[in-house]
């Protein structure tokens, strides 16, 4: 590949891709805020369900706290 053809596959490239433009429209901190304070954080009742279980699991055979751990 020769210089010229590089210069051209480069200008076809150039032509192809707009230039990006890194600058945001808005500022999204005020949105996010916003949303946090909307939203109250909920645990489903399935989570619960499975917290009680394991715990109810780990008192009945502490032996599995260690088998848990180290599969993480």
């Amino acid at each position: 590949m020769n210089e010229q053809e590089d210069r051209q596959i480069r200008e076809a490239l150039k032509q192809s891709f707009p230039p990006i433009s890194t600058e945001l429209g808005r500022d999204l901190w005020p949105a996010v805020l916003r949303k946090l304070d909307t939203r109250p954080v909920r645990v489903p009742w399935y989570d619960w369900a499975l917290i009680g279980f394991s715990a109810s699991v780990f008192l009945v055979s502490p032996q599995l706290v260690l088998v848990f751990a180290y599969h993480l």
